[in-house]
C-alpha cells in the first residue's frame, strides 16, 4: 500500500550531523506526547514552525539575525539557523528578518497546523552605512548606485523637521547576483494602481533607510530623493525606456505600484517622496506548471516546498505539495523555468522546462524525486524538564562527535513540551551538551549526555533531563509613562554571576504588558527589557523565592 508521507518535526531537522542523509519513516500515528504532535496535545490557537536559514555572500551562514513572525522571534546562531515555534496558522504569514549591520527583508510562507515550514533568506552587509548632517544636501555613490537627498529633507515620527546628525542605510540588490533572490522581500507579485494582481519581474531594487538614533526618519512633504539604479548588462537589451516603479509594503506584505523610472544610459532613474525598498520591476503574464513529489520509492510526499526560478527572467515563485504530493505554480509564460523540490535538508534533482503561453498550464512529465533514506537510523529523543519538571522549550542543544567538546557537529532547539529529536548513524558516538537556555558552552548551569548508537536502526530515549534553571516565577506587567501596558516588550533574565553569557529566559510580553518568567529559584537575577527595535533599555536587579513561588514586580515602568 502507498505511504504519504507528513513533515518531520524541525528538530529532527536542523541536527543532521555531518554526512547523514536519512531519516526515519513518518506515516507513525502521532500522540499527543509526540513532539510532532499539534500544539503538543493542548487546546487553543492552531499554531506551526518556522524554521530555516539566513546566509550571505559565498552562501555564508550569518548569526545574530533577528527573526519574527509575530510577537514569535528568535535570533540565528553561528550557522545561520533559526527556530520560531508556536507560530500561528495560516496561509500568508510574514516573517522579517532584521540586522543593524545587513539588508533587512520579509518573506512570506503557509503555515499549517501542527507542521513545520521551512523559510530560507540571505543578507548582505549595507553598501553605504554613514552619517551625514539632515541639514546639507546628501549624494552618495555606493554599488555603482546612487541617492541624492536635497538639503533639510526629513521629519521625525511627529512630522517636525530634522536638522541634526542622521545614519543613512542602503543597498541596492543587482537581480543578477546570487543573494538577490533570497534579499528579494516578499513574492514576485505586485498590486497596481487600478488594485489588479500581476506577477512581476525585476530589474533591481533599492533599499534607503535613514535614522536619528533608533527613530526611523522620513522625506518631509514635498521633498524627494533620486535614486540611481545601475541596469546589468545583461538586462540593457530588453530593459525598457521606462518602467513600473514598486514599493514594498511589510505590512501587508506586498509590492505596490507607485511612480515610474526612466531609463537614461544604462541606468533607471527614480524620484520617490518616502523610503522603503524601491523596486523596478516589469508586469509579467503568467501560465503555470504542474506536478507532482514523489519519494525514491514512488510514494507521494505531502508538504514537500517546490520551487521555481526563472532561466531567462527574474523571478521566481513557491508552494507547497498537498496530501497527495500533488503541487500547481505560477511562472512566466513563454520562458524557460527551472523546477526543483525540498523536504527540509532533502532535495530533489532539479528539471529546466518551457513554460506555456498564458493561461496554459505545463504538466511535468518526471516526477520531482526527494531521495529520503530511511535506512541505517538511530533514533535519540529525550524532554529537557526544570526543577518544577516544566518542560523546558526552544532550549539550544549543542551535538559533539564522540566524547569530547571541542567541535560541535550541530545545534537544535527543543519543540513546545521540551522535547527533542537527534538522527544519528548507527555505531557513532555522540556527546549532547544541554546549555540551560545559554549559547555558551561555560555556563555553569548545563547537562551533559554521552551515547554509542548500537549498530541496528533502534531508538535511544533518554527520558526526562533536568535542567537547574526554573521552578519559581518573576511576573509583572510593563508600562508607559501614562500607566498603559506596552505589548511585545522583550524580557530576559540572567544570572547575575553568568550574565550574559550563562543561563538566561526570556518571554515578550502580552497584549495587556504581562509576563511571567520561570527562573531558578533562591538567585540573584538581572531582568532586562527590550523595547524600541529591540535595544536593551533597562535592566532590574531581581531576587526569586523558593521553588513554586512567584515574586510578583507589579508595574514595572519603561522609561
Amino acid at each position: 500500500m502507498k505511504k504519504t508521507y507528513t513533515i518531520l518535526s524541525v528538530l529532527a531537522v536542523a541536527v543532521i550531523a555531518f554526512s547523514i542523509y536519512s531519516c526515519q519513516k513518518l506515516n507513525d500515528p502521532i500522540s499527543s506526547s509526540d513532539p510532532n504532535n499539534p500544539n503538543g496535545g493542548k487546546t487553543g490557537t492552531l499554531t506551526g514552525n518556522i524554521a530555516g536559514k539566513v546566509v550571505t555572500t559565498n552562501n555564508t551562514g550569518v548569526s545574530g539575525i533577528l527573526v519574527s513572525s509575530g510577537s514569535v522571534l528568535a535570533f540565528t546562531n553561528a550557522k545561520g539557523e533559526f527556530y520560531l515555534p508556536n507560530v500561528p496558522a495560516g496561509s500568508k504569514v510574514l516573517v522579517n528578518f532584521k540586522s543593524d549591520n545587513y539588508s533587512s527583508t520579509q518573506k512570506i510562507t503557509e503555515v499549517k497546523a501542527g507542521k513545520s515550514s521551512w523559510v530560507d533568506a540571505s543578507v548582505i552587509a549595507f553598501g553605504l552605512n554613514t552619517t551625514f548632517n539632515a541639514s546639507t544636501a546628501l549624494n552618495k555613490t555606493f554599488q555603482t548606485a546612487n541617492v541624492t537627498i536635497p538639503a533639510s529633507a526629513f521629519v521625525d515620527t511627529k512630522g517636525n523637521v530634522f536638522s541634526g546628525t542622521a545614519t543613512i542605510r542602503a543597498n541596492y540588490f543587482n537581480p543578477t547576483d546570487a543573494q538577490f533572490l533570497g534579499c528579494f522581500p516578499g513574492d514576485f507579485v505586485g498590486t497596481r494602481t487600478d488594485k489588479s494582481e500581476t506577477a512581476i519581474e525585476s530589474f533591481g531594487f533599492m533599499a534607503v533607510d535613514v535614522y536619528n538614533g533608533t527613530e526611523k526618519l522620513q522625506l518631509g512633504n514635498g521633498k524627494q530623493a533620486t535614486l540611481t539604479y545601475p541596469i546589468p548588462a545583461s538586462l540593457l537589451a530588453k530593459a525598457p525606456v521606462t518602467i513600473p516603479l514598486w514599493h514594498y509594503d511589510e505590512v501587508q506584505g506586498k509590492w505596490i505600484e507607485e511612480g515610474t523610472a526612466t531609463k537614461i544610459g544604462n541606468n533607471y532613474i527614480a524620484v520617490v517622496g518616502h523610503f522603503s525598498n524601491w523596486n523596478c520591476d516589469m508586469p509579467t503574464i503568467t501560465s503555470y506548471i504542474r506536478g507532482k513529489v514523489v519519494d525514491k520509492d514512488g510514494n507521494p510526499v505531502s508538504y514537500a516546498k517546490v520551487h521555481t526560478k526563472g532561466v531567462d527572467y527574474t523571478g521566481a515563485s513557491n508552494g507547497y505539495t498537498d496530501d497527495k504530493g500533488e503541487f500547481k505554480l505560477a511562472v512566466k509564460s513563454n520562458s524557460s523555468v527551472q523546477v526543483w523540490a525540498n523536504y527540509f535538508i532533502f532535495n530533489s534533482q532539479t528539471e529546466t522546462i518551457s513554460s506555456l503561453p498564458t493561461p496554459q498550464i505545463f504538466d511535468m512529465t518526471n516526477n520531482l524525486i526527494i531521495p529520503i533514506d530511511t535506512t541505517n537510523i538511530c533514533t535519540i529523543t529525550g524532554r529537557l524538564i526544570d526543577n518544577l519538571s516544566n518542560p523546558v522549550t526552544s532550549s539550544y542543544i549543542y551535538v559533539y562527535s564522540g566524547d569530547s567538546l571541542t567541535k560541535v557537529l550541530d545545534t537544535y532547539t527543543t519543540n513546545v513540551d521540551g522535547r527533542f529529536k537527534f538522527f544519528a548513524q548507527t555505531g557513532k558516538s555522540y556527546r549532547f551538551l544541554f546549555n540551560s537556555y545559554g549559547w555558551s558552552d561555560t555556563s555553569s548551569f548545563k547537562v551533559i549526555r554521552d551515547t554509542t548508537c548500537p549498530n541496528q536502526a533502534t531508538t535511544v530515549d533518554f527520558g526526562d533531563i533536568k535542567l537547574d534553571i526554573g521552578g519559581a516565577f518573576i511576573k509583572g506587567r510593563c508600562i508607559d509613562s501614562n500607566s498603559k501596558p506596552v505589548a511585545n516588550v522583550y524580557i530576559s533574565s540572567g544570572d547575575v554571576n553568568a550574565y550574559p553569557n550563562g543561563t538566561s529566559r526570556s518571554m515578550i510580553s502580552d497584549s495587556l504588558g504581562n509576563f511571567n518568567i520561570s527562573v531558578r529559584p533562591n538567585i540573584k537575577l538581572k531582568l532586562s527589557f527590550y523595547y524600541k527595535l529591540y535595544k536593551s533599555n533597562m535592566q532590574l536587579d531581581v531576587l526569586t523565592g523558593d521553588l513554586g513561588t512567584t515574586n510578583n514586580l507589579g508595574d514595572i515602568m519603561l522609561k
